[in-house]
């Protein structure tokens, strides 16, 4: 059975006060038992004192009885003493008492007068008359109403201390209760998130020495929240891009291929028909136009494959595929200046790897000629031992923090994350756009991630740019 902090602690209380209470009345009792002894022993000292100056009284006395009561009286209502005549047997004949060892029993317990009671304080006289001798004159010490006081103030301190630990007690379970319950707030809070309420935040104000966790925690689920949101939107625009596609290609083959093969099918049936007539140079015209379609056909095609995969990978590499693309874009775009920087051997890269590279590449240059206004681009792709490297810069206008979520960003940010990389987009509204992506090569990671090999590397400021090397860092911004 797992017990409590709460019990535990409340546990660890009691004992650390009851051990300090049982040492502070063993050393009361101890006290009192030295204080009790000298006492006793000063009580004594008077009380013989008395009697030998009042023994030689009786030597003129004619009844000895009598005044040997008034000896024992005079001595016995003195604090602490008590005293008595007994025979020469030992007993008692004047002032007989309760032979207990005490004049008036204590008002204490047993144990306790017996942990108590000092050792007997006494002295005994040999009371003679002539030749005769007549018994002894015995002096004690009586312990009763000291030990009474000492027990008193052990009771006393008893309920003291017990009122003192309940109320010690209770305000550490009220301390504690509170203390904790920012504990209980967050175990509810990942109770939420468990069951896919990324809403769940708890209070950050409770607890200073929670205040760390809480905010993390509060950030954790902000992150979650926002991710979740952009992955369900994500697989929306997915499916709503692959229905597009579909579309597109429906009616592609539909407007562009079908009456191709309809005019080859027209064509061949002339062909046939002029060449049962030996209409030879009829026939030539025919073939020619033929072959206009199916070169047209062939194009189509090509450009088809090359929207569902990029053909060039499998048949170039992944440097000369991109160096074909970004001439594709020198060719369409002349006004912009385009750069490009290749390092380190692509050929045996994993496929998924190239694609993810190119795609990234291919959505950045798509985003700087539809929507950066750029004058210049420079692409760099780096190979090193363990990391590829891929930065693409343009002096365009930047990322508008009021700019809606795009998708082209959110996904190649999906696409660098399935390969274990990370993605980070540097932007100031008017400055132009560096993004830049780390793909490890290997299982784990590069720890160093924050070098910057690709030229600018402006870190995050108050301006709302992004830090380079924020892997966390939600796109919240788009093209």
């Amino acid at each position: 059975m797992i017990m409590s902090l709460k019990l535990r602690l409340l546990i660890i209380v009691s004992i650390i006060l009851l051990i300090n209470f049982a040492a502070a009345g063993y050393y009361m009792v101890q006290n009192a038992r030295t204080a009790l002894a000298q006492e006793m022993a000063s009580s004594t000292q008077l009380a013989k004192g008395l009697l030998v100056n009042a023994l030689p009284t009786l030597r003129f006395s004619n009844d000895l009885s009598e005044r040997l009561t008034l000896i024992v009286d005079s001595v016995r209502h003195t604090r602490h003493i008590r005293a008595w005549f007994e025979d020469m047997n030992g007993r008692p004949l004047i002032g007989q008492e309760d032979q207990t060892g005490f004049f008036n029993k204590p008002d204490a317990p047993d144990w306790f007068i017996r942990m108590m009671e000092p050792e007997a304080v006494a002295f005994r006289r040999l009371i003679t008359k002539g030749s005769k001798s007549y018994g002894y004159l015995v002096v004690e010490a009586d312990p009763s109403d000291e030990v009474t006081e000492v027990w008193q103030d052990i009771n006393a301190l008893f309920w003291l201390g017990l009122i003192f630990l309940v109320l010690i007690l209770l305000l550490i379970y009220i301390a504690l209760r509170q203390g904790l319950k920012p504990l209980s707030q967050l175990a509810d809070a990942l109770g939420q998130l468990e069951k896919g309420d990324f809403t769940a935040r708890v209070d950050t104000t409770a607890v200073k020495e929670l205040n760390p966790i809480q905010i993390r925690f509060n950030h954790m689920a902000s992150v979650l929240d926002k991710t979740m949101a952009e992955n369900h939107a994500l697989a929306g625009n997915m499916l709503s891009l692959q229905e597009s596609e579909r579309r597109d290609l429906a009616r592609e083959l539909h407007d562009e291929l079908a009456p191709c093969l309809f005019g080859i099918r027209v064509d061949l049936g002339e062909i046939e028909r002029l060449a049962g007539e030996r209409q030879i140079t009829e026939i030539e015209d025919k073939v020619g136009s033929v072959k206009t379609i199916t070169t047209h056909i062939q194009s189509l095609v090509r450009k088809m494959l090359s929207r569902l995969r990029p053909m060039t990978l499998d048949d170039l590499g992944l440097a000369e595929a991109l160096r074909d693309m970004l001439h594709n874009w020198r060719d369409r775009q002349p006004e912009i200046d385009w750069e490009w920087d290749f390092v380190g051997d692509f050929y045996d890269l994993p496929d998924t790897l190239q694609v993810t590279v190119y795609r990234v590449v291919q959505e950045c240059t798509t985003n700087c000629v539809r929507h950066a206004k750029a004058s210049h681009v420079k692409v760099e792709v780096r190979r090193e031992e363990e990391t590829i490297k891929v930065a693409v810069t343009d002096d365009g206008k930047g990322l508008d923090a009021n700019l809606v979520r795009g998708f082209g960003l959110i996904g190649m940010r999906e696409r660098v994350s399935a390969l274990g990389g990370r993605i980070a987009f540097d932007t100031e509204e008017g400055l132009g756009l560096q993004v830049r992506v780390l793909i490890p090569l290997k299982g784990e990671m590069n720890n160093e991630t924050g070098s910057n090999d690709f030229g600018r590397g402006r870190s995050s400021d108050s301006q709302g740019r992004l830090s380079p090397a924020d892997s966390t860092n939600p796109i919240s911004q788009g093209y």
